[in-house]
């Protein structure tokens, strides 16, 4: 009987193990798509993108505004890449908790990339990102 229990726990941890990896998988799919977006600079090609990684109801706040919905957002990111022309961001991998996730970043121009420093806690809600807080690092 102290097998079959140990058995089970181990199968029941390996389970949550293989859940969690397939989770990381997709949070990190949706933040690479999500930093490509952010990083396009053709207004064009963000309403066919939008849908593919948002929810509708998305939701972004950032440190000096927040967005809300596809429209909203797309006025944020032409807000952020206007008031850092030539930038780029660098994430790092995604760090996931129980449905929670975090992805720390650079942003700069190619001769300073790491200018900026923040990190982007979010939710993702039917596979896709549903809700982004965006804390930036000040020293």
């Amino acid at each position: 009987m102290k097998k079959l229990i140990a058995i089970g726990a181990m199968l029941a941890a390996s389970l949550a193990h293989a859940q969690q990896s397939d989770e990381v998988a997709v949070a990190q799919q949706l933040i690479n798509r999500h930093f490509e977006l952010w990083g396009d600079r053709n207004p064009e090609h963000w309403d066919s993108k939008f849908a593919q990684v948002y929810t509708a109801d998305v939701m972004v706040a950032d440190y000096g505004d927040m967005a809300v919905g596809y429209a909203s957002l797309a006025h944020l990111i032409a807000r952020v890449q206007a008031d850092h022309p030539g930038f780029a961001f660098r994430p790092d991998p995604v760090a996931w908790n129980h449905g929670i996730g975090r992805v720390t970043w650079s942003y700069g121009p190619k001769d300073n990339p790491g200018q900026v420093h923040g990190e982007d806690i979010f939710t993702i809600k039917d596979g896709k990102l549903s809700s982004l807080r965006v804390f930036i690092d000040k020293k």
